[in-house]
């Protein structure tokens, strides 16, 4: 077998001319359907990947009309053509940050929506080839789903978050454990002990949840067994389960997945935050609220994203990876006014 198999080798084992290997690589109805399945196994049984590039190169040599930026398809699934943007939704939108760092690289990022009408994973991966675009960045998915039906063999392919659980694509995400575990340290520099951790929205990955818990629950080893509070009850809770969970066990400070209801639920209860509570908004997706936490910023996720999808194009590393590579963006203390030393609040109420 040739090592970086080439255009030519595939040619020549099959005996045709390298322009049909190209017609059928691109899965071309000029040549005829027996000759395309010949040459496409005869091609991956030597290892023969297209690089995207030179693909893109090529049909501006076919059509003659100049490309001014090679394309990366940015593809969602939502129900509507746009659920998934931020006024719909409070989850974070990666799409600019993609698009500028793109730019950047001379790139230009385009929406493609999979429930266009009419629309299948073969008329999609068509449309693609036709506009020579084998970049992929897979933006979050819908909450509940995990899985997406494409022909990935003929693209590259990066996923944003970790909603997609299958295929296990290469994907860049928050670093949630490391966030997790500095909240508590915040919090037990600061001088809290008692330390609530609640759920407070439904999380469209489950294993987000599961990495802040892991470090929320290893760090209370730190703490004396007296201060090691049960989680609060619910996976989200409700605002039931946290006004019974929070009056019994009195939490000093909270980490809170999601912070707003949390602030209503406290008001609800004739508690202020931080006169009564200190708390942690761990997905720190509204600075608007004010609260301490921990931004990751979704541009940066978008734009790492880009940089590593381009590697793939680069280096002509297609489909599912045999090893998913997973970048974890660690993200920065934001200080907010909810987590003061616990020594000034307890001073202010001296006043």
């Amino acid at each position: 077998m040739p090592a970086n198999a080439t255009l030519q080798d595939v040619a020549d084992r099959a005996g045709v001319h390298r322009s049909t290997v190209a017609l059928a690589l691109r899965d071309s109805t000029r040549i005829s359907a027996t000759t395309r399945r010949r040459v496409q196994a005869i091609a991956q049984e030597l290892g023969y990947q297209l690089n995207p590039l030179v693909a893109a190169l090529m049909s501006t040599r076919r059509s003659g009309h100049a490309v001014k930026d090679v394309v990366l398809g940015y593809v969602t699934n939502y129900p509507t053509r746009y659920g998934w943007r931020p006024e719909h939704h409070d989850r974070p939108d990666y799409f600019p940050g993609a698009a500028q760092r793109a730019q950047d690289f001379g790139y230009k990022v385009e929406h493609f929506w999979l429930r266009e009408p009419g629309m299948s994973p073969a008329r999609f991966a068509a449309i693609l080839r036709a506009r020579s675009i084998y970049g992929l960045i897979i933006g979050r998915l819908p909450p509940g789903e995990h899985t997406l039906d494409l022909p990935w063999t003929q693209f590259s392919a990066v996923a944003l978050g970790m909603t997609l659980q299958s295929p296990r694509l290469h994907h860049v995400t928050e670093n949630h454990f490391e966030a997790a575990s500095l909240a508590m340290r915040q919090c037990i520099d600061r001088g809290y002990r008692r330390i609530g951790f609640v759920f407070s929205e439904a999380n469209d990955s489950p294993q987000v949840g599961e990495r802040w818990l892991s470090a929320y629950a290893g760090a209370l080893l730190r703490l004396a067994s007296a201060d090691r509070l049960p989680v609060c009850p619910g996976d989200p809770a409700t605002e039931s389960d946290f006004a019974r969970w929070f009056t019994k066990h009195r939490p000093d400070a909270l980490l809170v997945t999601h912070a707003r209801p949390v602030l209503s639920w406290l008001r609800a209860l004739g508690r202020e935050v931080p006169r009564d509570v200190g708390l942690i908004d761990l997905a720190g997706d509204h600075p608007e609220l004010d609260c301490a936490g921990v931004y990751c910023g979704a541009d940066r996720i978008g734009a790492v994203a880009v940089e590593m999808l381009i590697g793939l194009l680069h280096r002509s590393e297609i489909g599912v990876p045999a090893l998913r590579h997973e970048i974890l963006l660690t993200g920065e203390w934001r200080e907010g006014l909810t987590l003061p030393p616990r020594r000034d609040v307890e001073e202010q109420r001296k006043k």
